[in-house]
Order: structure tokens, then sequence, then C-alpha cells
């Protein structure tokens, strides 16, 4: 349906201003970072090489980063919420370029009861936990500073001198912490986003009769994400972005058909081998992915266990991303794919 296409366009467009819009939120909390490492620098200074202190210079350590996670949990809030009310916004402007009826925005507290208030599903490991912005942030404070504490120590019982003990904390925070900040950040960010659509569409269900999932049409997309691809979930219910840390897709908002204004189609980008190009906006993962050559499938799939049998399952067994998960998101392991599709096997020779 064109639509569709045209929806998939808009919602994927608007995807890549989301991920601009965490990375200029990143930035203006990248000083908190800076700040936190100059403070331990001159702690473990003047701490000096006395095992005396090590306890109190633990302490101190503690303070620095929960006070840190602080502002960044302060931060966060105000820009989340402030994109939260664009968001929203943003979904009555597109629903009512492609309708010919009125929709109605959610207040700002149904909005910020929403993004803050409700706890996202993120898939951290094989573990699914769901936790709301704030204790994204409390998580990442806690186990940061668990990891800078256990630098400190291991230096110490190294015997290293006070500076080799800065490095190994400047190391840790300018790279794995940094990197921690930008997905905590990418996911709140996107978490905003999602609880935004969710209560336009709550706010205008009787025009409303679903949302599509879209994932990123690239070779970093989750088999989850690319499993849920092109899906139409009812408001409110189903796979609901962000599904880990660092998640990349959305959900776009699909009017009753009775509504719609005809003649609007749409297309969506993709990457292969670093080059942006333009698919059609109905096209979805499966088929884009059975598009492409085979080193880029191979790419894709290597990053996942048993990479090598699943890209032959979905070469020659026939099965697509979303054979692989199974109802919870999960990814399925060979024997329970094997017990469920035991022609694909052989098909694939395997």
């Amino acid at each position: 349906m064109a639509i569709e296409d045209y929806l998939a366009d808009v919602g994927t467009r608007r995807q890549i201003m989301i991920q601009r819009f965490a990375n200029g939120t990143l930035e203006e909390l990248r000083p908190v970072l800076d700040n936190l490492l100059e403070e331990l620098t001159q702690r473990v200074a003047t701490t000096g090489s006395s095992r005396a202190r090590l306890g109190v210079l633990m302490t101190e350590v503690e303070s620095l980063v929960q006070a840190a996670g602080g502002e960044i949990k302060q931060g966060l809030r105000e820009r989340v919420l402030e994109f939260a009310k664009e968001e929203s916004a943003f979904q009555q402007q597109m629903f009512e370029e492609i309708t010919d009826v009125q929709s109605v925005l959610p207040t700002d507290e149904q909005l910020e009861a929403s993004v803050m208030g409700q706890a996202t599903s993120i898939v951290v490991g094989t573990e699914a936990q769901s936790l709301t912005v704030d204790q994204i942030v409390d998580r990442f404070a806690s186990s940061n500073s668990k990891e800078i504490k256990n630098s400190i120590s291991a230096g110490f019982i190294a015997g290293d001198t006070t500076d080799q003990i800065s490095r190994r904390v400047s190391q840790k925070v300018q790279g794995r912490t940094r990197a921690q900040a930008r997905a905590v950040v990418t996911t709140a960010v996107n978490h905003a986003a999602t609880q935004a659509k969710e209560q336009f569409a709550q706010q205008n269900s009787d025009i409303i009769r679903g949302e599509k999932y879209l994932a990123t049409l690239d070779s970093r997309t989750t088999m989850t994400c690319a499993g849920y691809d092109g899906e139409i979930f009812p408001i409110n219910t189903g796979p609901m972005p962000p599904l880990h840390y660092n998640c990349r897709s959305t959900r776009v908002i699909v009017p009753t058909e009775g509504s719609l204004i005809d003649g609007l189609e749409g297309e969506r980008p993709a990457v292969v081998d670093g080059q942006a190009q333009q698919v059609s906006g109905n096209k979805t993962f499966r088929g884009w992915l059975r598009e492409q050559p085979v080193e880029f499938r191979d790419e894709f799939f290597g990053k996942f266990t048993n990479g090598r049998e699943k890209r032959l399952l979905f070469d020659q067994g026939g099965l697509d991303p979303n054979d692989f998960i199974d109802p919870t998101g999960a990814q399925m392991t060979l024997a329970e794919l094997r017990e469920k599709n035991p022609l694909a096997f052989q098909r694939a020779g395997l």
C-alpha cells in the first residue's frame, strides 16, 4: 500500500533525526564526564602510594561517580521530556498531512508520566530487564563506580605508581564509560520517542489501526529487530523500541483506511558497504537482506551465535529473520530451530 511506503519513508527519516538529537544530547552531557575524569585523577594523585588511604579513596570515587550520575540523570530528564513534546507535535503534523481528520495531542503531564514512569524492556545479554530512564542511568553509575574502583585497586595491588593508576582510570572513562554513556543516551531518547508516539496513538485510537515496526536496514541490526521489521501491531501492544541498548528501531502509526489521503509514495534508506541508498518504503528487512551479496549476509549473520548455520538456513532453508526468534523476541537455539523447522535444515544440508 502506497501510504505505508510513505509512512516508512517519513518514520525512517525521523529516526535519523532522533539519532542526531541523541548525539547532540550526549555532547551536552560530555562536560560531566570530563569533570569526573579530572576529579578522579586529582584524587588518585593526592592519595599517593599509601594503602591506608585506599579505603578513603574508594569512598570518594563512589561519591564522585554517583554525583556525575545525578547530573546526567537530571540533564537527560530535561532533554527527553523536551524532546517528547516535540515528537508528539511531529506525530500530529505527520498524521494530519496524510489524513483528512483532526487529531488530539497528549498533555504534557501524560507525556512526562509515560516517558519517565513507563519502563522499557531491554535485553542485556540473554536476559530482558524492565528499566525506567532513571534506572538506566542509576545502573550506568553503579557499574562504572564498581569498574573504576576495580581499576584503582588492581593498580595498588600491582604496585603501580599514581601516574600509572591515573592512566588506568583515564582509559576506562575515555573508553568504556563514554561508550556506555552513548548507549544510555541513545536508549533514553529512543524510549522517549516511542512513548510520545504511543501517547499520541492512544489519544487518537479511533482513527489509528496500529503501528508498523521499522528496523534499520544495515548489517548492525539485531536479529530481533530484523525479525519484527514490517510487522503491524495494535496500539500499545507488541515490541516497543528500544529493545536493547543502542536500539535504532522505531514504530510508525498506521491510520484507518477511511481517513487516508491518496497519492502518497515513499522510500526508506539502507546502508551497504558504508554507502547509503534508497529502497522502496514497503521493502522489509527480510526482503532487502535476500537481495544483498553473500558477503553482506555473512557479515550480518556472523555476529550471532551459530551465524554460519543461520545464514545457510536463510539462504537455502527458506527461513526469515522472524523465524529465528521466539514470541518474546529472543533468539532460538539451533536445537529449537531444528525441532520447529526440520525441513529447513534438510534444504540447507544441515
